[in-house]
């Protein structure tokens, strides 16, 4: 059973999206977790055939705990309201490397991101050091349930880049993960929390690479990059030059095809 949770706070419109593109399967378990008091949201969960639960959080981590402990699923994926589920293959592959590959903890792969400029981009995790932030893309990772007794649930004093806090603590551990390099599993827009209040992340990253005691000299280097390429980012785009910005982003990434 692949548990896929996904938590919604006052998208409704999004979170259908989002319900519509996961397949409907006796092998996959739906989870909502719902933090906000949107009318439609509440009446649509009542005939709801997943499971749900509506009720305030304390935040993301919060409720990404809340459907960590709802699930029972032999492995866990994390779909947020708004993310499109684009290659359903992916899960069945996913599941196959997992049930026979017991060294391996999660698969991760490639996504499709839809830029505010209007463009979208194939989006290959970057698996380098830590320090440069998330090595893999989060929608995608499939894990373990088990990772959740040894990794330890999301932490909610964090309120942005827990999912980066959560992966630290992975590496830390050793855990491998398996990267399968096929057509992007997942559409995702650039209005989550991680991208509108990027500066804040940053410093949040640099929080926990402390608090985790895994800033070394090489995660060290590679947060330092980061922070550069923020900054450069924010200067071009300051000085009306997002034609610029565009053009290394081509660069870095691909057009989707």
């Amino acid at each position: 059973m692949l548990s896929i949770i996904t938590i919604t706070y006052n998208n409704f419109e999004e979170l259908i999206s989002t319900l519509y593109s996961i397949p409907e399967s006796e092998k996959i378990e739906s989870i909502i977790v719902n933090g906000g008091d949107c009318k439609k949201t509440k009446e649509f969960l009542l005939n709801y055939k997943g499971k749900s639960i509506s009720e305030k959080d304390n935040g993301i981590a919060d409720a990404f705990n809340k459907g960590v402990k709802l699930s029972t699923g032999k492995y866990i994926m994390f779909l947020n309201s708004g993310d499109i589920l684009i290659n359903p293959s992916y899960l069945d592959e996913a599941v196959n490397i997992l049930d026979n590959n017991k060294n391996i903890s999660f698969t991760h792969s490639n996504i499709i991101l839809f830029d505010e400029d209007g463009t979208e981009y194939f989006v290959k995790p970057t698996q380098t050091n830590i320090g440069r932030g998330m090595p893999y893309t989060h929608p995608t990772m499939i894990v373990r349930r088990e990772l959740f007794n040894t990794v330890g649930m999301f932490d909610t004093s964090i309120r942005i880049a827990m999912d980066y806090d959560w992966v630290v603590r992975l590496e830390k551990l050793n855990y491998r993960g398996f990267y399968i390099n096929c057509d992007p599993v997942v559409r995702m827009n650039s209005k989550g929390k991680s991208v509108i209040m990027e500066a804040e992340a940053i410093k949040e990253c640099l929080i926990i690479l402390k608090k985790n005691n895994y800033l070394n000299f090489i995660n060290l280097t590679g947060y330092i990059r980061r922070v550069i390429l923020f900054s450069m980012r924010k200067l071009l785009i300051s000085l009306g030059l997002k034609n610029v910005l565009k053009f290394f982003k081509k660069n870095k990434y691909r057009f989707s095809t």
